[in-house]
């Protein structure tokens, strides 16, 4: 499968201007993409954090002044949470934005990351991490209905993890691009 050589023609260039965000909260996520492998890094957030205790995420948070852009918030927040420096990781492109219930406009950039890049998580923000193939999260039977908190919502299922909210809608993104 060329899954990585076809990334790099469905995803928007990091470019792509932004529409004007109003009364929302800037922030980036990256979807690292471990190239050889074709593996995705999913954290699972702590329940200490503000903000989607216990929720599957990928790396990523709020900008912040000092961040050029989101493209740097997405590279500062990957190396904060789990380690990986920006020389590990090649940036191909971005999806589309979404919007959180907490008001956060989250734009996500897909990364390349070298083979073996060692990971070391903050333990404050970050519980534990886990790859997925993307082979296997793109199996119809695993985009699936679940009890979330009363709403009936579709999720992402990888052996216990079940992958839903804005990191679902992300992976949906994502998948449905790399279909066409």
């Amino acid at each position: 499968m060329d899954t990585l050589e076809k990334l790099r023609n469905i995803v928007d260039p990091l470019d792509a201007p932004i529409e004007p965000i109003t009364n929302l909260k800037l922030a980036a996520v990256l979807i690292p993409i471990f190239s050889e492998s074709e593996r995705i890094l999913f954290t699972l957030r702590t329940q200490i954090v503000r903000h989607h205790q216990g929720q599957i995420s990928f790396p990523g948070g709020r900008y912040d002044e000092e961040d050029m852009n989101l493209q740097t918030t997405a590279l500062r927040e990957t190396f904060e949470e789990v380690g990986i420096s920006n020389d590990k990781i090649t940036l191909v492109g971005r999806l589309n934005p979404s919007i959180t219930i907490s008001n956060y406009y989250v734009l996500p950039f897909v990364g390349l990351v070298e083979e073996n890049t060692p990971i070391s998580i903050n333990n404050l923000e970050v519980e534990h991490c886990f790859l997925a193939p993307i082979t296997e999260l793109m199996k119809p039977e695993n985009n699936v209905m679940g009890d979330f908190e009363g709403l009936q919502l579709p999720y992402y299922s990888y052996k216990n993890y079940k992958i839903w909210g804005v990191t679902g809608g992300i992976l949906t993104d994502l998948f449905r691009r790399l279909k066409n």
